[in-house]
């Protein structure tokens, strides 16, 4: 007889035991698993186009630069060394990086590790054009011990995890990794908590001083030592280097420590240190991972917490029996609450931060007879049927409570037990969201990145599909070529169609332009690798399906094709896209579709606009050069049916074979031969 918690739930089975479903049936659940994660998607482009991660309150995380792996950008370097300020450890460093061509600094998050190390690498190799670059975390020391250094190039690997490698085999590897680097003349800079790395290629890494850094800015020494004082062990080294820039700006000294993020904690640690009953602290937990939510969602959730936690309405909330709610409500938001309430009645912290904050409280004030009702209310939240909403501030709760406590502790504890779905698969879609959350983080970034690299290899089908839905988000754009390589090897090597691995790649090309405007590495990688695969008939077809998805891809579904939108930003992407067009117009099963994206995208193009016919006309020659000769007058023939029997107008029609006549057959397209259309 099966166990409660083996019950079917929608038709899936619960449980360690259960046979993985076949995913490739669940198409509504993939579909509107994939919504989930690019809407929070479009609320953290949100956050980086306008507030600059602000909202996300974790102190040390670093928002300009999407991109964590490939060439540094000029714009990046040049930033980094704007008034640095050299001292005892960046010196030490120096001296081991001349030695050894290889230097690890060791020290938390927030200290400024990254910028010390820019500056090292320019120091060493310059500042020419892509000659710094950083290498993905996923490296690990087999890998850093097999790659090819280039001659005067500086390599930067941000946040490595420690190496769990064999003591002998990881010193091989060290010793290695050394003398490949200095044999070719380059450089290479680690930062981390902890590493694989001997003692001597080790410096403990220690920020300049607050003082030092605010001087550097050329702020009065008499103000730099007032402002300095302000400063502890808790602000990150980005916090000293912004008040460093009002106070050059002029900005008056007590405005510019209130953007500290410590003046937020204070009325925080207040409430906490003021007698609070049980419910109250409940209520609190609650708001800490789903603040933002409307008042009658967050309640209707308050309430199932408090029932796990075996508590009702405190005697202190309650006034008359026939009207609690309102009166609650009103004390929820009264003089000393830390909440506040929208004009849209949505219930919101005061000052943002001040939900890390709480985070933070909570977690070291508060042991288990707290922790494991909301640990069991979360996973009821996370499999919620019906509301994305709570599901999304869920995800982020737990990536603020991974920046506060420990991450091992969050991923054993919600990620992979959600991942795996345990037969609810709405838990997938949370855990995803949670990810691109936590990739908003330095200190979680890299490990986060590992973890979801070991769903796509696990062997179950449902944390594979879980990896699938955390690539199209935020780790695919700051880790592009790992999340492009992770879903094509999961494609190419399936036995059955993965239609939600295919599905992720067109996701992911179109958060990549949509966030940074530049898919080009992954349109690269993808015509390289679609040239050289050398298999035939149908078992090339997922490969080819997955190309026509992205060909096909749009935001959301709607909106103009996500091809013309990256060809507007980036022309030079004109090339790789028409060798995989050119990939799949040859394959006849797929011609229909991929002259269907190819049309859609040609006319989503503004025949008006020079620019526009530029980017169009690139296109078509790009196309020329990617065809087999053969292969020309065939599709200018079946294009020209398909564009007629689309009713395009005469106007576009009459442009779209003039190209087609310059670039493919002119033998074929006279125009006296159009014809009538039909």
């Amino acid at each position: 007889m099966a166990s409660e918690t083996d019950a079917p739930v929608d038709g899936v089975l619960i449980g360690e035991e259960a046979t993985p479903i076949d995913l490739t049936d669940q198409a509504e659940v993939a579909d509107a698993s994939f919504a989930q994660v690019s809407q929070v998607q479009t609320v953290i482009n949100h956050i980086h186009g306008d507030i600059g991660g602000a909202s996300f309150g974790i102190s040390g995380s670093r928002t300009k630069s999407r991109r964590t792996s490939g060439p540094v950008s000029g714009h990046e370097m040049e930033e980094a060394r704007a008034r640095y300020a050299r001292h005892e450890s960046y010196e030490a460093a120096t001296q081991q990086l001349r030695r050894c061509n290889m230097v690890a600094l060791i020290g938390t998050a927030g200290t400024g590790r990254r910028t010390a190390a820019l500056n090292l690498l320019h120091d060493f190799v310059g500042g020419r054009r892509e000659v710094v670059v950083e290498l993905s975390p996923a490296y690990t020391l087999e890998k850093l011990a097999a790659r090819e250094y280039r001659k005067a190039h500086g390599y930067l690997l941000c946040d490595w995890p420690k190496d769990d490698a064999d003591g002998g085999i990881a010193d091989f590897h060290v010793r290695e990794v050394r003398r490949r680097v200095r044999d070719a003349g380059a450089y290479l800079v680690i930062t981390a908590t902890a590493t694989s790395l001997p003692v001597g290629d080790q410096i403990p890494w220690q920020p300049p001083s607050a003082q030092d850094v605010l001087l550097a800015y050329e702020v009065a020494p008499e103000i730099a030592s007032k402002a300095a004082a302000h400063i502890t062990s808790e602000h990150a080294m980005a916090d000293v280097v912004a008040l460093a820039r009002d106070l050059a700006a002029g900005a008056p000294l007590d405005k510019a420590l209130g953007r500290l993020e410590s003046a937020g904690r204070r009325d925080v640690v207040a409430w906490f240190d003021a007698p609070r009953t049980r419910g109250e602290l409940f209520e609190m937990a609650a708001m800490a991972f789903t603040a933002g939510l409307p008042e009658a969602s967050f309640e209707s959730l308050l309430a199932r917490l408090e029932s796990i936690a075996g508590i009702g309405v405190e005697k202190a909330d309650a006034v008359s029996a026939d009207d609690p709610m309102p009166s609650r409500r009103l004390l929820r938001v009264a003089e000393g609450s830390l909440f506040s309430l929208s004009p849209g009645r949505r219930l919101e912290f005061k000052v943002a931060n001040h939900r890390t904050h709480v985070m933070r409280e909570l977690y070291q004030r508060h042991g288990m007879r707290l922790w494991e009702p909301v640990i069991e209310w979360l996973h009821e939240c996370a499999a919620l049927r019906d509301n994305p909403s709570a599901q999304a501030e869920v995800a982020r709760g737990v990536a603020i409570l991974a920046s506060v406590s420990d991450y091992s502790y969050v991923e054993s504890t919600f990620l992979t037990p959600w991942a795996r779905g345990n037969g609810v698969m709405r838990s997938q879609a949370t855990a995803a969201m949670a990810v691109s959350w936590l990739c908003l983080d330095e200190t979680t970034r890299s490990e986060v990145l590992r973890t979801v690299s070991s769903w796509t290899r696990a062997s179950a089908m449902r944390p594979k599909f879980t990896a699938t839905l955390a690539w199209s988000g935020e780790l695919g754009i700051r880790f592009p070529l790992e999340a492009v390589r992770m879903l094509w090897l999961q494609i190419r090597t399936s036995e059955k169609p993965v239609r939600h691995a295919e599905i992720a790649l067109a996701r992911l090309f179109a958060a990549l332009t949509e966030a940074t405007g530049n898919a080009l590495p992954m349109l690269d990688w993808l015509a390289r690798h679609i040239s050289n695969d050398k298999r035939i008939g149908r078992a090339v077809d997922p490969l080819i399906r997955a190309i026509l998805s992205i060909l096909s891809a749009r935001a959301d579904g709607v909106g103009i094709p996500t091809v013309t939108a990256h060809l507007r930003s980036r022309p030079a992407s004109a090339v790789p896209l028409a060798k995989l067009w050119s990939a799949v117009l040859v394959k006849r099963p797929h011609r229909r579709d991929a002259l269907a994206a190819l049309y859609d995208a040609v006319c989503a193009f503004d025949e008006r606009d020079e620019n526009d016919r530029s980017h169009v006309r690139a296109l078509f020659a790009a196309l020329v050069e990617a065809l087999p000769a053969k292969e020309r007058p065939l599709l200018a023939q079946d294009l020209r049916r398909y564009a007629i029997s689309r009713n395009t107008d005469e106007n576009r029609l009459e442009i779209l074979l003039s190209l087609l006549r310059v670039f493919l057959s002119p033998a074929v397209l006279s125009l006296d031969t159009i014809g009538k259309r039909s």
